[in-house]
Parts: structure tokens; sequence; C-alpha cells
């Protein structure tokens, strides 16, 4: 007994220090881990080297969520990770791993760095080809010196930090000790995480927190596509949000809900609403591609809109611009990466009734606003579809304790002040020759620190198209929020900066999802009318293929997209595989259960579609850091054994067969995209159950029945049924 107390009193110290997680959940996740350790396969060892990194409970389905992450010398090792799940204290999922004798591979082994934190910021500065204005001034530090915090040096945004970490090299098998630092340069969009070795200052690589979706280049053939170079952007001195690490405390109770009495009651938007994806979707002509929306979170569940869309309420503070508790919205031309009243669109009413009534001319250029307000248009709608998103993926587990992106996250768990900066015609004021043009970005720190979506103009012949209301692009950036958050948990940042991940697959599947037209859907839409990405931006038709190779549809003939034993190197070439399968499997699922419910927000409907979306985003939860495409795949079909009992095991499995990745299948290494095994097989699986009388006076006859089935493949033919019957036992007769 004594023993295990004093394991448990370690792990809590421990925890404490290193996670932003809240003492409760943090206890009652290590009291979980303990319990089940033999059944997780952690030995004492492992259990005295590890951190709690996030944990939460989900309120509908009680299922709590625990994010370990792999310590050594109580030093944490980057993005080494085990996802668990637990459900009445019972161990329901295990997804990633440890690094196996860790202390034989490190190069340092006793975990003091030759290397200072300031003497790896310097390293780190130089490494991203910055020069830095001020010395780098140590303003606090926490566990133990293992972070720290710097001033910005002249050339930051926010404060510098520096954190302490082991990092993996060649696949585990070399463990480096090293600063990773975190600075947000004032010359670019970049938030970069930069490892630097604490035995020599070397560099051991950078991630980054933004994901340049490179729209005019998906090739990736240029470092930040063909049209945008880091310098030409415009330095500012000031963004003023928090740091990514946890120099903050958690305050669940931050915040308490409470009515302010200016709360925007009634609010009008003129706006391209859902279902459509862009302008072009819409009926009629061009002068007709708007409507008005009257106060549009009514369609959201209760939590998910307890203050509307305009007020933050953490002062009685309510907003006559575009701007609420889950995002900012305002314009950007002059790169100043920070909201401005003057740059919002601005209701032409009072508080609390607001109309945001702008009636475009499309052909006028986006950026004028006069003599029509085509520029107060395309904020609005980017501050509508950014507060949507927001309503209809709270409903499937992108809330507070998820990671979600708001202000005031209500008492309600998670960490708050990190809404959308949305950001509309990013730096469009410039020349129509700008290489800030058809392109997009979405920057995703760890929870309480906000994403930052930036968007851009598109050249076309006169006038030029605006991002800003191309709503599959919007969602597409916003599904880089979602997946990088969920990915790893709230707390954890960079999870998804491996070679085989699926981000651009899961921010398709999201556009397509909330822009699939589902009350005029049928069965057999999926296979009858193709899908394009981002035709509106580059001027295309609305049956054009847009920035993809093929259109998304459960027609072979028209998509044949498929995992492969090399794939590309391009996250966009590579992410339409995913989102093919993902678009397979959602159809799938509702030919199961012949039911598309016209409401993508309520999920308690019960569609095919409600289903399928929930399945893909519980599985963004349960998948390991750094996830290949089977890691995904299995973590799907893991939320389907969670959630639903299995019932969709079939139509997931099919899907995935289907496009290369069946029984059989491996990723091999998900640091690589030339190491795949494919498969098309699916191995029948057989269910044997016995029914009738089993148990008789001695003397009689005992009959029953066996049944065999199968299980997600055709009828078995040529199969053996064997019983073995009990020495006291006499075979009578069989028959079938």
């Amino acid at each position: 007994m004594r023993k295990i107390f004093l394991l448990i009193i370690a792990l809590f110290t421990f925890s404490a220090s290193w996670s932003q997680v809240s003492e409760a959940d943090k206890n009652a996740a290590l009291q979980l881990v303990n319990a089940n350790r033999v059944a997780i396969g952690l030995s004492t060892y492992d259990v005295n080297n590890l951190a709690v990194s996030s944990s939460y409970v989900d309120q509908n389905s009680g299922i709590r969520y625990v994010y370990l992450v792999q310590t050594y010398l109580d030093i944490p090792v980057y993005n080494q990770m085990q996802v668990l799940t637990f459900r009445n204290n019972k161990l329901l999922s295990n997804a990633g791993g440890r690094i196996a004798l860790i202390e034989q591979k490190i190069n340092i082994s006793n975990g003091i760095p030759a290397v200072s934190a300031p003497g790896a910021v310097v390293a780190a500065i130089a490494d991203r080809g910055l020069v830095s204005s001020q010395a780098p001034v140590i303003i606090s530090t926490k566990d133990n010196g293992h972070k720290v915090e710097f001033n910005n040096m002249g050339i930051a945004r926010e404060n510098i930090t520096a954190q302490l970490m082991w990092v993996p090299a060649t696949e585990g098998k070399a463990v480096y000790l090293a600063w990773q630092v975190y600075i947000i340069p004032n010359t670019s969009s970049d938030y970069w995480m930069v490892k630097i070795n604490a035995d020599n200052s070397s560099s051991l690589g950078a991630d980054n927190l933004t994901v340049y979706c490179n729209w005019a280049d998906p090739d990736h053939i240029y470092p930040f596509g063909s049209q945008y170079r880091h310098a030409d952007e415009i330095s500012i001195s000031t963004f003023g949000e928090t740091n990514l690490f946890d120099f903050k405390k958690i305050n669940k109770n931050s915040y308490p809900v409470t009515v302010s009495p200016s709360l925007a009651d009634n609010s009008n938007y003129r706006v391209i609403p859902p279902p459509y994806e862009a302008p072009s979707f819409m009926p009629g002509a061009s002068t007709t591609w708007h409507d008005i929306r009257t106060n549009p979170w009514t369609a959201g569940s209760a939590n998910a809109t307890t203050l509307k869309w305009h007020s933050t309420d953490a002062s009685g503070t309510d907003y006559n611009y575009t701007r609420g508790n889950n995002v900012w919205a305002y314009e950007d031309p002059l790169a100043a990466n920070s909201g401005s009243v003057s740059r919002s669109a601005t209701s032409s009413t009072a508080l609390p009734n607001l109309t945001f009534d702008f009636t475009p001319d499309y052909t006028l250029e986006p950026t004028v606003s006069t003599p029509s307000p085509n520029k107060q248009l395309n904020i609005t709608n980017l501050f509508y579809w950014n507060n949507i998103i927001h309503d209809v993926l709270y409903n499937y587990g992108f809330d507070e304790v998820g990671g979600n992106f708001q202000t005031n996250n209500l008492g309600r768990g998670g960490v708050g002040n990190d809404h959308v900066l949305a950001e509309a015609q990013d730096q469009a004021g410039l020349a129509a020759t700008s290489t800030n043009r058809n392109n997009a970005n979405f920057s995703t720190p760890a929870d309480g620190s906000s994403g930052r979506m930036q968007m851009y103009l598109w050249t076309a012949p006169t006038p030029d198209r605006d991002g800003d209301v191309d709503n599959g692009i919007i969602v597409h950036e916003f599904g880089h929020g979602v997946s990088n958050r969920l990915t790893g948990g709230p707390a954890a940042a960079g999870c998804l900066g491996n070679a085989e991940q699926m981000g651009e697959g899961w921010s398709d599947y999201q556009a397509l999802m909330l822009t699939q037209d589902w009350a005029n859907s049928t069965l057999t839409t999926g296979f009858t009318t193709p899908r394009g990405i981002g035709t509106y931006a580059l001027n295309q038709a609305t049956t054009g293929l847009g920035i993809r190779t093929q259109r998304y549809c459960t027609d072979f003939t028209i998509n044949n997209r498929s995992y492969a034993a090399s794939i590309s190197t391009s996250p966009h070439t590579r992410g339409e595989i995913w989102c093919a399968t993902l678009w397979d499997m959602t159809w799938n699922i509702i030919n199961q259960v012949a039911t598309i419910n016209p409401n993508i927000y309520d999920l308690a409907g019960g569609g095919g579609n409600n289903i399928a979306l929930k399945l893909v985003m519980e599985g963004m939860k349960l998948q390991p850091c750094s996830p290949g495409f089977i890691d995904g795949r299995n973590a799907i079909l893991q939320a389907d054994l969670n959630l639903y009992g299995g019932a969709y095991q079939c139509a997931i499995k099919e899907a995935f067969r289907r496009r290369g990745m069946g029984d059989g299948a491996s990723q091999g290494s998900s640091a690589s995209v030339t190491d795949q095994v494919t498969s098309i097989i699916l191995n029948p699986s057989v269910s044997l159950t016995t029914g009738g009388t089993i148990q008789v006076p001695e003397g009689q006859n005992i009959s029953y029945t066996k049944s065999l089935s199968t299980l997600c493949t055709s009828a078995l033919t040529n199969y053996l049924l064997t019983d073995t019957l009990p020495t006291n036992v006499s075979f009578v007769s069989a028959t079938n």
C-alpha cells in the first residue's frame, strides 16, 4: 500500500507542474490510469514517467478522454503520447505508445542542458533567418527553469518562450535534449516551434502551427506558394494573444454565465447562407446571390449559443460590429494581424437590434465600399460562417473541453480567451500583383491562444474573387483548427506535423458536409452529384474541379483516389485520398440507415450524415499524435464501438477497403509516405451463436441450434462446422 500511495503522489506533483489540465480532471485521469495500468500495458516505471496533457469528460457519452505524454527526468518527450478513453472506470481504447528504453537513447544522461535557454532562443532566431533588435530578457520561469518566457526581442508579436523537452529522431532510435522555442515573427504569418539541440545549439527542425493551404500551388512547388513570399508581408509590433505555454492557469469558473442587459437579441445578416457553397451556387442571376438570415444562432444548441453571437459577457460588453464570443472578423489590408473596430463590419442599427444588411454588386471589385458595400458583405459573411461552423461542430464534440475557439468558456472547462481572429481580404489593399493572393491559411496554437484565419483575394478576370464568400474555403480553413485541436487533445500543438497526416482531407470533408444540400439529397446523391472544392474562388463553374485533381464522388469512374505504396508528398493530393474515403463512408452509413437528416446541427436526429460526421470528429479525438491513414481508420472504427456499439463497422470497413485500406493494409511509419502496404481485402469475420435448451434431466435428449453469420462479407460456402460433445453424451442426429 505504501508504494502505491507514493507512486500516485509523485504523479500528481509532476503533472500539476507540466500541463494545463485542472486538478480534478488530472487526479481522475491518473486514478484511472493506475487502476487500469495492466490493461493499458504500462509498467510501474512507465507510470512514474508520464504526465497528463489533457483530460475531460464528454457529458453526452460519459467518456473520459486522457492524453498521456511520456516523460523522462521530469522532461516531456515531444509528441510521444498515449490517447486513452474510459467509461464507467473501464478502459475503452488505447492508441499511441512510448519509446522503450529511452534512457539508453538520450544524448544527455542527466537531463541538464549544456545550452542555456537564452542561447537557444538566439540560435532559433538565426535558424529562422530573423534578425533581432533586442537581447533576450528573461521575464519568468517555471518548472525548475524548464520553461522560460522572454521579451519579444523586437521581432515577435508575442513574448518568446522556450521549453525543455526530449525530441525523438530516426523513429525513436535516438532522443535529443532540446529547447523548443516558440516564436511568432512580425514579418510573416508563421507560428514557429523551433527545436534547438541543448547539447550544441544545432537545429533539430521546426514545426509551423500555421497551415498554408497554398490553393494556388497545391503541389507545394514553392515553399509558401508561387504567389506568397514572406518578405512582402508588413511588420506590426503587437498581436495581443496569450503564449503557447502554460504561463497562465486554467480557470473553469472564469466568466460565469450572466445575461447582459444589452445582449444582441435580434440580428439580421445579408450573407451567402447554408447550404450554398459560394455565391455562384445560389439560384437566379448574380444580383440575387445573397440572402437575409435573422437570428441564425437559434439553429444551434443552447450551450453552443448561450451568448448568441455578439457578446462575450465578460464585463457586460456587447458588440455592434462583427465580433463576439467565437470570432472577430475584420479586414486586414496592411497585415496588422489584430482586430480593429474601424476594419470590422458595423451594424447600421443600435443594440440590441443589429442589422448587417449590405447588398453587394458582384460586377465591382470585392474591396469596394461604395457605391456598393462589397467589403462589408464579405466581412459579414466571414463572421457569419465562423459562427455557423462553431455552432454546428459544438454538437459533435468541438466544445469548450474539446478545445474550441471561445473567449468565454462559461465555466464549462477548457481554456478561454481564444476566439478566432478572422482576417478578411488580408493584404488586399496592395496592388493587384500582390504576392498575397489566391491563398488562405489557419494558425492553431494550443487551447487558450486564438486561432487565426487569413483569407485572401483571388485574381480573376475583372473583378477579382474573394475567398471570404467562398464558404467551402472558410470551412476548410476552420477545419485545420478543428483537426489540430482534437488530435492529441486541446493542450497539444504540433501533433499533425508528420508526413502522412491527413489534415487537408479532414478540412475538405468538413467543407463538403457543411455545404451539402442535405434537405434535397437522396440516398444516391453521393454517387450522382460530384463535388468540387473552391470553384468560386477559381472563377470556375459550380461543376468544376476546383483546386483538386478530381471531384469528390462515390462513383469510381469520377473519383478513384486510393491509398498506395507511395502517396504524394503534397498534403492536398494526399488529403484527397482521405476525404474521398470519408465521403464514401458517409454515403455507406446513409444507405445503411436509409435516412438523411436535413438538419446537420441535429446530431440526435440519427441521420446517416449526422452519424458519419460524429464518427469523423470522434476519430480525431481517439487517434494518436502523428497519425497515419491506418491510425485514422482504426480510430473511426473505435469511435463506432465507443458510441454506437459497432453498428457501422461494415460501412466503415468497406469504404476504407475500397480505397486501399482494407484488412492487411499498413501505413508503415507515419513519418514516411513511401512505405505503405495497400489492401483491398476484407477478411471474413464469423459469428457463432447457440440457441435452444442446453440443460435437461439425465437420459433425455438435448436439442439446440448453432448459427453462423458473417460480418461485412458475403455468405460463406464450403465451410465445416464441428462441435465436440462431452464424453457422457451420445450423438443422436443433426440436420443442415
